[in-house]
């Protein structure tokens, strides 16, 4: 969201630092100003300067944009800003002095305490979070949301600001110690689970830290929770065929809350019959895949999703193949401008699944003069399709694997790829919108403060469309090329108005600006002329 500008007049800005504490004036801060598309280029240009004794700091010569502001200094954090952003951001027009502008630091607060088990014996390794205390918007610095592990002794020390926060300690209940296990002795065998300071299960029954300017609160201990008890570990088992003989395959277990945050895994090697287990497991979300490698070769097998609840999975069943090659052809159609038929173009099958790991990424192949590639070592896996470099304005406009139309489209190879044809037709005539980007007033935009979203609404749902640098805003003008035939909703949104929303406000406005814009079919070839009016915080009605 944070948008530079182009040439235009210059801005400026002067201001004050103080102690938000007390009032007073603070000298020797750094204040750093940054704009740029943070999201995609990154930072586009960056000022500083040093807050003189009376606090004071000015810079001049600025481009125009929204900018964000970090302060630094030693014994201080960073206030938050209005609506619980840990940095503020301030937006300069084209020749705007911003004159008077006040930001705040607080003394620095330090948390120190330790995390132990039930029997009062220290637990390295939980990560531990401040929270403020609702509606205390003020409090807290900025800090990571899981931070600060603890060490070989269980200690945490947390760097914030003064306030009042609630403590929480969350390990890893997927980690290999926290695994259940099977206890004759009637003791808990249940893993840790996230706990507030004392020993709460939520922040409703938790304590309250009061963290005061410039102090320390120490002797602060978290005594870890364990869920609820598991009856039995469970266990996820079967055999790997395809394994070349003598060898044994590496099979590995994905696992975490969901399917799409598998973030923690086990390996394990196969028997000599091809068979695998692993035992000690919790309920949560499983993929399990097979690869063997002998140096010169690979194979991998496809992967397998499972939900562990209460039950064991022991005939999971998986087939090691070596890649495959998938023959195709690419067609341009649409009026083609000279040559590029002919044109060289890299296909590229991306997998699919975000579970899937080590071998999955197939070698891209190149098209020859008559549009036809070869992609080898393809595995027994789900894949997207790319094209590179596609033309200006084109779109891949279908895809059909013998003969068939892929409708997601996703290539769906996870039985392997047997001999399929695939045929990518890729269509110059992609649909186009563009305008004038119109401020309130009703008078273009002479700078690109103003950012064009587009969704795709497709059987009712609605997909964030991504712009490359080509569809931006620049000189009061948008243009949004290679569109696929469909309905879309389209909207510009004044980026210096909502800088400073908080996170969960941008969530709100989002919602609001996909409701506020109109819908637009969109027909192959269609050149659509649409000035848009740019939305802010008035208009949604957004604080």
């Amino acid at each position: 969201m944070l948008t530079a500008a182009s040439a235009a007049q210059p801005a400026s800005i002067d201001g004050k630092v103080i102690n938000h504490a007390t009032g007073q004036p603070l000298s020797g801060v750094h204040v750093r100003l940054m704009t740029g598309d943070f999201g995609n280029r990154g930072i586009d240009q960056a000022y500083g300067a040093i807050s003189d004794k009376a606090g004071h700091f000015s810079v001049t010569g600025m481009k125009p944009g929204l900018y964000l502001v970090i302060l630094e200094r030693a014994g201080f954090v960073q206030a938050q800003a209005a609506g619980g952003m840990p940095f503020a951001t301030v937006p300069l027009k084209p020749g705007q002095n911003l004159t008077g502008h006040k930001l705040e630091m607080n003394p620095r607060a330090m948390i120190l305490g330790r995390v132990v088990d039930e029997y009062g014996d220290p637990v390295p390794g939980v990560g531990v979070q401040v929270q403020p205390v609702p509606p205390d918007r003020e409090s807290g610095g900025f800090f990571a949301p899981w931070g600060n592990p603890t060490d070989d002794r269980g200690e945490f020390r947390i760097l914030t600001a003064p306030g009042r926060y609630y403590l929480q300690a969350s390990p890893d209940r997927f980690g290999i110690n926290d695994s259940p296990e099977i206890r004759s002795d009637g003791s808990n065998s249940a893993p840790y689970v996230a706990t507030y300071y004392p020993s709460a299960a939520d922040a409703k029954s938790a304590a309250i830290i009061q963290a005061a300017p410039g102090q320390d609160v120490a002797g602060i201990e978290i005594h870890l929770r364990r869920g609820a008890a598991v009856v039995r570990a469970l266990t996820v088992a079967g055999l790997v065929a395809g394994i070349p003989e003598g060898a044994r395959a590496n099979v590995t277990l994905r696992f975490g809350e969901s399917s799409d945050k598998l973030y923690s895994a086990r390996s394990t090697e196969t028997g000599p019959d091809g068979k695998f287990s692993f035992t000690g497991l919790q309920p949560a979300s499983y993929s399990v895949s097979a690869q063997y490698s002998s140096g010169k070769s690979g194979l991998l097998s496809q992967a397998v999703n499972l939900q562990l609840d209460s039950s064991d999975q022991t005939g999971v069943q998986l087939t090691l193949r070596a890649g495959e090659e998938l023959n195709g052809t690419l067609e341009i159609a649409g009026d083609s401008p000279s040559g590029a038929s002919a044109e060289k173009h890299t296909i590229r099958l991306e997998p699919a699944d975000s579970s899937y790991g080590w071998g999955a990424e197939a070698a891209p192949g190149e098209t020859g003069q008559s549009g036809a590639f070869r992609l080898t070592n393809v595995a027994a896996s789900r894949f997207h399709v790319e094209v590179e470099p596609l033309p200006d304005n084109a779109f891949i406009k279908s895809i059909t694997l013998d003969g068939i139309a892929v409708p997601d489209p996703i290539l769906d190879f996870s039985r392997g790829v047997n001999g399929s044809r695939l045929k990518i037709t890729v269509s110059l005539n992609g649909g186009q919108i563009s305008g004038k980007v119109l401020g309130h007033d009703g008078d273009p935009l002479v700078l690109p403060q103003a950012l064009v979203m587009l969704w795709r609404v497709e059987k009712e749902v609605e997909k964030e469309v991504e712009a490359d640098d080509a569809n931006r805003v620049a000189n009061g003008e948008y243009t949004i090329k290679a569109l696929r035939p469909g309905k879309y909703r389209l909207v510009a949104i004044d980026t210096l108005e909502i800088g400073d929303l908080a996170p969960g406000d941008w969530d709100e406005a989002l919602k609001a600006f996909r409701a506020a814009a109109p819908e637009i079919e969109v027909k192959e070839g269609d050149r659509i002329v649409k000035d848009l009016k740019v939305i802010g915080k008035k208009d949604l009605h957004v604080k």
